[in-house]
């Protein structure tokens, strides 16, 4: 059985890839453990865990992600192959007719094996961006934060200022709270994605949670703001957007540490906005009577 810690994460970025993609999903089937040797799949076809073999004069179409477990291609694949994880082998005799896309996990190609098309994860972002056009769309997407920041603080200061006092005041509590409900909501997600009439609604719910990470980022602009001998509150909270940005590079650089401490601040912020009603009630927690 795979280990769902493992897997939901993963399960997370094949459903939104399936969601970028687009196209008609009407089937999808994920397979966790056990030994199975198919003739055929649905349109999306998971191995997160066990063993599956495609034979060899077997051909099948659908899409393949393999996120754990063991796939062994021997027959034909009519659709892409994707590998974020595990370990994926292809035959002398394996043909995709797709693209095979490499991300990580253990990968064997045999001589005589016919794909269609092959990207690694460094081809792929070779491809999308050079270190001067990722420099560039960093300082693009930190200045249309900062822009958006000071824009929503002149209108909702006392959102931001009502979010920044849980986070200051009560980190412990907003960080509880905000681990929790990222685990669960993550957990229903995927559920959700797996009735496959839900991917909409999973796919929106991913949405959503993208939407409150980014106001937890601007509330963090706004108190690093705040101690910027600036007056004008939206000039400040763009100055501190922009300084914090710089923050979380500086924290990039960290191994271990860095991401821990990131992942602290993305579940304090998340608990604050959400123990505030997205900063339109003012949090006061329960006192115990003694």
């Amino acid at each position: 059985m795979a280990n769902p810690i493992e897997l939901i994460p993963l399960l997370v970025v094949v459903l939104l890839l399936v969601g970028v993609q687009g196209g008609t999903v009407e089937s999808m089937e994920i397979i966790t453990d056990g030994t199975h040797s198919v003739g055929e799949i649905p349109d999306v076809y998971v191995v997160g865990g066990g063993t599956v073999t495609i034979p060899a004069n077997t051909t099948v179409s659908g899409d393949v992600y393999v996120i754990g477990g063991t796939a062994d291609v021997q027959g034909t694949i009519d659709g892409d192959v994707t590998q974020l994880s595990g370990n994926l082998t292809f035959a002398s005799s394996a043909v995709v007719a797709g693209d095979v896309q490499y991300i990580a996990g253990a990968l064997d190609i045999a001589d005589g094996a016919t794909l269609e098309s092959f990207t690694t994860a460094e081809t792929l972002a070779a491809q999308s961006s050079s270190p001067a056009s990722s420099l560039a769309f960093k300082v693009a997407q930190t200045l249309g934060l900062a822009l958006a920041a000071a824009l929503l603080v002149r209108r909702f200061e006392f959102a931001f200022a009502t979010v920044g006092r849980a986070v200051t005041a009560h980190p412990v509590v907003s960080g509880v709270v905000g681990l929790l409900v990222a685990t669960t909501t993550l957990a229903l997600v995927v559920f959700m994605a797996m009735t496959i009439i839900l991917i909409p609604v999973s796919v929106l719910g991913v949405g959503v949670g993208g939407l409150t990470v980014a106001y937890g980022y601007l509330v963090y602009g706004y108190l690093v703001g705040r101690r910027v001998p600036v007056d004008r509150p939206d000039v400040s909270t763009a100055v501190g957007v922009v300084l914090f940005a710089v923050v979380l590079e500086l924290l990039g650089t960290l191994p271990l540490v860095g991401s821990a401490v990131q992942l602290g601040l993305l579940v304090v912020s998340l608990g604050a906005i959400l123990v505030t009603y997205f900063g339109l009630r003012e949090f006061e927690p329960v006192s115990l009577l003694t």
